[in-house]
């Protein structure tokens, strides 16, 4: 079983090595914060998305369908389980845990962001400097950026 490098689960692979479907834009971030959140204790998956919007600072609100819907693909390729639990009150609720699989994906994930993060900030150095190099040009040539 293919496991990506060092033997581990990488975040953009299932476990039989096959590429995984994960949310494009910003709900690219809901798996990796799922798992996060799961990490430090298990969650009612309302519960979870009040953890991931603490997470982002509020930056990243989470619609609860779409988070139902990730926790299950994510119970399915193993990196999460659930359990039902009774409430004293109402009705009975999914419990949902983080996987050793899940935790291996996650510190992936973690390795990925991170590299992300230096390109982001690379690219962000770059277009600091192409600005200033035009609005530095304008003011030679008398022109107002």
């Amino acid at each position: 079983m293919p496991n990506g490098m060092y033997g581990r689960r990488r975040c953009c692979e299932a476990a039989d090595g096959t590429q995984r479907q994960v949310g494009r834009g910003r709900w690219a971030l809901v798996e990796p914060l799922v798992l996060a959140g799961l990490a430090s204790s298990s969650r009612h998956g309302y519960e979870l998305a009040q953890t991931i919007e603490e997470m982002t600072g509020g930056l990243l609100g989470v619609d609860l369908g779409g988070l139902y819907r990730t926790l299950r693909r994510l119970e399915a390729e193993g990196l999460v389980v659930s359990e039902w639990e009774q409430a004293d009150a109402g009705p009975q609720r999914r419990r949902y845990s983080i996987t050793a699989d899940g935790v291996a994906v996650l510190q992936h994930w973690r390795e990925h962001l991170a590299a992300s993060r230096d390109l982001f900030a690379r690219a962000v150095d770059a277009i600091d400097a192409a600005v200033a190099g035009v609005c530095g040009a304008d003011r030679q040539d008398g022109r107002s950026s």
